[in-house]
C-alpha cells in the first residue's frame, strides 16, 4: 500500500557471519534474487546463516518466554546492521521424515483437504475427516466423573478414525524371525543377541542378563518354554531390574519399537540390513496396502473411495477432478473445496512432479523431489512478501 513508509529492499550493513568479511549490500523485495558463487564463497552464510536467521530469531522473539523456553535458541547473526527483514521460509534438500505413516499427500495440504471433502460428501458418510486419516485409531471409553460437589456424572467419548487397525496404518505387516535376533548356542552374557546396539556387557544385554528372568550363563538353547516366552514375546511390564522399576519386554515387541516403527529407506544400512535379515514384510491382508479401516474404503465420491484417489498418478488424479460434474455427483456446495484441491494439484505439476501418487512414502523421495515437495506447501500461500 502506498504511504506506508515499509522498505523496498532488504539491507544488509557488514555482514561478518562465518567467511563473510563486512559484507553490505540491498536486495529488492518482491523479486527473484539468485546468488551464484564457487563453493565456500559465502552463499549459505549469508542467506542461510544472516539473512533467514535472523528473521526467524525476531519472530521467535514474538513468542512468550515460556514457549520460547522449548525452542532452540539462537543469536544474532554477526552483522552491524540487517534492516527491513521479511518471514523467511527454508527448503533445502534433506530428504523428508522416513516415518512410515507419512506420505506425499500427508506432507502437504492436499490429503487434508481430500479428507474434509469426503466427510462432507461421500456416501454413506462415516464421520469427521478424522475417520478417512490412517493416523487417527477408532477409540471409545465411559466412565463416572465426580465433580468438585461431590456429585457424579456418566461421561464417556468416542473417536471414529480411519486406521487399519491390524497393520496400524503402516498398510503392510511384519513377522520377525527370531532365530536372527539370537545365537542359540551361546549366553547372554557369551553375547548371544545379535541385534544391533546389543553388545556383551553393554546395558542393553545387562537389561536382560539381571532382569531375574534367566540364567545368563545358560545358552538360549537350553531355555525352557517360560524363558522363551520372556526372551522373546514378554510384552511391556514394570520389573524390579538392579534395584529399579523398569519397563522390561521381549526382544520381538522391542525391535518392533525400536526398528519397525521407522520407515525402512530412512534407516542407517546396517540396521536396514539387519531389518532385511529379520523381517519379513507383507501387504496387510485387511486393509490391502491400503492403510485404511474398512468403513474409509467403502465411502466413496463418484465410485471412488479415498485410497483410490491417492493411488492415483497426480496427473491423472488432477484430470479426473477436472472431469468431475458436481452437480452430478452430489457435490453441491464443495467448488471451493474442489477448486482448492485442483490448485494443490496444479502445483505438484507445476513444479514436475505429476508423476507422483498422493500415498507414495515420503521417505522413498529423493533430496529433489522432497525439495520440490517442501515448495509446494508454500506455493500459493496465503502469506506475502515471505523471503
Amino acid at each position: 500500500m502506498a504511504g506506508t513508509g515499509a522498505p523496498e529492499c532488504i539491507s544488509i550493513r557488514g555482514a561478518r557471519e562465518n567467511n563473510l568479511r563486512g559484507i553490505s549490500l540491498e536486495l529488492p523485495k518482491r523479486q527473484l534474487t539468485v546468488f551464484t558463487g564457487v563453493s565456500g564463497s559465502g552463499k549459505s552464510s549469508l542467506v542461510f546463516g544472516t539473512i533467514a536467521a535472523e528473521s526467524r530469531r525476531l519472530i521467535n522473539e514474538t513468542y512468550d518466554a515460556f514457549i520460547q523456553g522449548f525452542m532452540p535458541s539462537a543469536s544474532r547473526p554477526e552483522a552491524d546492521s540487517l534492516e527491513g527483514l521479511t518471514a523467511a521460509i527454508l527448503i533445502d534438500q534433506e530428504r523428508m521424515s522416513p516415518h512410515p505413516r507419512s506420505t506425499v499427500g500427508t506432507a502437504t495440504e492436499v490429503n487434508s483437504l481430500l479428507r474434509i471433502l469426503f466427510s462432507r460428501f461421500a456416501q454413506p458418510r462415516i464421520g469427521s475427516p478424522q475417520a478417512y486419516s490412517f493416523n487417527v485409531a477408532s477409540a471409545s471409553g465411559s466412565g463416572t466423573l465426580t465433580q468438585a460437589d461431590g456429585t457424579q456424572r456418566a461421561a464417556g467419548f468416542s473417536v471414529t478414525g480411519g486406521m487399519c487397525i491390524r497393520c496400524e496404518g503402516r498398510g503392510h505387516i511384519n513377522d520377525i524371525d527370531i532365530t536372527e535376533l539370537v545365537d542359540e548356542t551361546k549366553s547372554l552374557n557369551e553375547g548371544a543377541i545379535t541385534v544391533p546396539g546389543y553388545k556383551a556387557g553393554g546395558w542393553s544385554v545387562r537389561f536382560y542378563s539381571d532382569s531375574g528372568f534367566f540364567d545368563p550363563d545358560k545358552p538360549i538353547r537350553d531355555y525352557t518354554e517360560e524363558e522363551r516366552h520372556n526372551l522373546f514375546h514378554r510384552p511391556p511390564g514394570k520389573v524390579k531390574i538392579s534395584g529399579v522399576n523398569m519397563t522390561f519386554q521381549g526382544l520381538v515387541p522391542a525391535v518392533k519399537k525400536t526398528y519397525l516403527s521407522k520407515d525402512r529407506d530412512g534407516m542407517q544400512p546396517h540396521i536396514r540390513a539387519f531389518v532385511d535379515r529379520a523381517v519379513a514384510y507383507t501387504r496387510c491382508p485387511d486393509c490391502r496396502g491400503t492403510r485404511l479401516s474398512d468403513q474409509a474404503l467403502a465411502s466413496r465420491i463418484a465410485g471412488h473411495n479415498i485410497a483410490g484417489l491417492c493411488a492415483m498418478q497426480i496427473s491423472d488424479l488432477a484430470s479426473w477432478l477436472d472431469a468431475l460434474q458436481p452437480e452430478a455427483e452430489g457435490l453441491r456446495g464443495a467448488e471451493p473445496l474442489l477448486r482448492a484441491l485442483a490448485e494443490g494439484l496444479r502445483n505438484f505439476t507445476a513444479v514436475g512432479l505429476g508423476y507422483l501418487s498422493l500415498d507414495r512414502s515420503s521417505g522413498t523421495l529423493s533430496g529433489g523431489e522432497a525439495q520440490r515437495v517442501k515448495m509446494i506447501r508454500h506455493l500459493g500461500s496465503s502469506l506475502t512478501d515471505v523471503t
